[in-house]
């Protein structure tokens, strides 16, 4: 296979859910990322709930869907990143300041990485957590609070406020490892949680208050934003295997088997309802040797639908409401929300006019884009064009001199 060309204008993201692998290339030279392929794999070996459960075969997992993407040879000429899509996330705020007396001092990439590295080693983080991801969310210049970006500031006080995401130290290593195993150079890991936004949300939602309702297999996440910044970060225990639970205790059926009916069979589109049909609910051998009718079917899910989403939008509505955001925009995305008359259903039964995310100012195909199980992978892609470019207006020295000195000292960090 020959190597494409301009892979260093390319970069590969991986998404690691707790259901699926997916891997998108894409070419990052115009002003909205564009997809050039996707591969995906639907419970991977090696992989249980979005963590490693057997190191060799998650990396043999790893290796074939990059593989089905670009040659091993090329692996090393595109950059990597890493999305991670399990419940395990953890977000914390912390902030701190530097004093610079007597004199002022005009704030350049060097003061901003000695208070962000100051912030981060002072956080009283539980020791058993690994940082995945140290965001700053705003500077405080002198008293000037909510600054965006410092640099070239006269300032005698210089403070940061960091957005922290972490997740279980071993349970991290342990996927660090995977990637180790098939010698690929990962540039970040980061939670979905930080990415969904970056493809579904407009500047304007943010401003005024919006609530990402992100349903996944094993949990759901909410994430609120207001005036433009992160408010907040919770993860629901209520994913959707939560109704395939529901579906093996009404048949006494085997998850599994209740997973595979779940699939083909729930939907909230009441016209459905009617139905007459059988519902397979155990398959052997190419043989039907359990079945129910799907009028029956349905009114059971339509049921236990209704509880498990009041109890998803209960805590949601005082998740906001804590974080002083009363009427928020409403956006889900995740694969529990794909079903079928979704939208109608939330709107007839709660009252609730919310929309699902699909991702924004990228170029790919429909499948992908009208996808909200893929918004934390195309976030990934539209970080990369933005809040990545952001942070290295922070940390990138302006002067030829000090980007050499980087630069040589970055050189001898890889090499030596």
């Amino acid at each position: 296979m020959t190597l494409p060309p301009d892979l260093k204008q390319k970069c590969l993201v991986l998404y690691v859910g707790t259901r699926k692998l997916v891997a998108l290339l894409a070419d990052l030279r115009e002003s909205q990322p564009r997809v050039l392929h996707k591969e995906e794999v639907l419970f991977p070996d090696g992989f249980e709930k979005g963590y490693v459960c057997n190191l060799q075969n998650a990396a043999l997992s790893l290796e074939k869907i990059m593989g089905a993407i670009l040659p091993p040879e090329a692996w090393e000429h595109v950059s990597v990143y890493v999305v991670l899509g399990n419940s395990g996330f953890k977000f914390y705020r912390f902030s701190s300041c530097e004093y610079y007396t007597p004199d002022k001092r005009t704030i350049s990439s060097h003061e901003v990485q000695s208070v962000v590295q100051q912030t981060r080693s002072v956080a009283t983080l539980p020791l058993s957590e690994s940082i995945l991801q140290a965001v700053p969310e705003s500077f405080l210049v002198n008293d000037m609070a909510a600054v965006r970006n410092p640099v070239g500031l006269e300032a005698e006080r210089l403070g940061v406020t960091l957005q922290l995401y972490t997740m279980d130290f071993q349970n991290f290593r342990n996927i660090v490892k995977a990637f180790e195993a098939i010698d690929v150079d990962v540039c970040g890991y980061f939670p979905k949680a930080l990415t969904v936004a970056e493809s579904v949300l407009t500047d304007a939602e943010k401003q005024e208050g919006v609530l990402i309702i992100d349903i996944g297999d094993d949990a759901a996440q909410l994430v609120l934003w207001k005036n433009g910044y992160l408010a907040g970060i919770r993860s629901l225990s209520a994913g959707g295997s939560e109704l395939t639970r529901c579906i093996a205790r009404d048949y006494h059926i085997e998850e599994r088997d209740a997973d595979k009916v779940k699939f083909q069979f729930a939907t909230l589109d009441e016209s459905e309802r009617v139905s007459e049909e059988l519902v397979p609910l155990v398959t052997r051998n190419e043989k039907v040797q359990q079945s129910v009718h799907r009028k029956e079917f349905l009114d059971r899910f339509f049921a236990h639908a209704k509880d498990w989403m009041s109890g998803i939008l209960q805590e949601s509505k005082k998740f906001s409401e804590g974080k002083g955001v009363r009427y928020p925009h409403m956006v889900f995305t995740g694969g529990s929300v794909m079903m079928d008359g979704f939208l109608e259903w939330m709107q007839k039964e709660f009252g609730i006019e919310g929309r699902i995310g699909v991702s924004r100012q990228i170029e790919a195909p429909q499948e992908i884009i009208r996808d909200p199980s893929l918004a934390p992978v195309t976030g990934m892609l539209r970080w990369i064009m933005t809040a990545k470019q952001e942070n290295e207006a922070l940390f990138t020295s302006r002067s030829f001199m000090a980007r050499m000195i980087a630069a040589v000292r970055a050189w001898f960090t890889n090499y030596f």
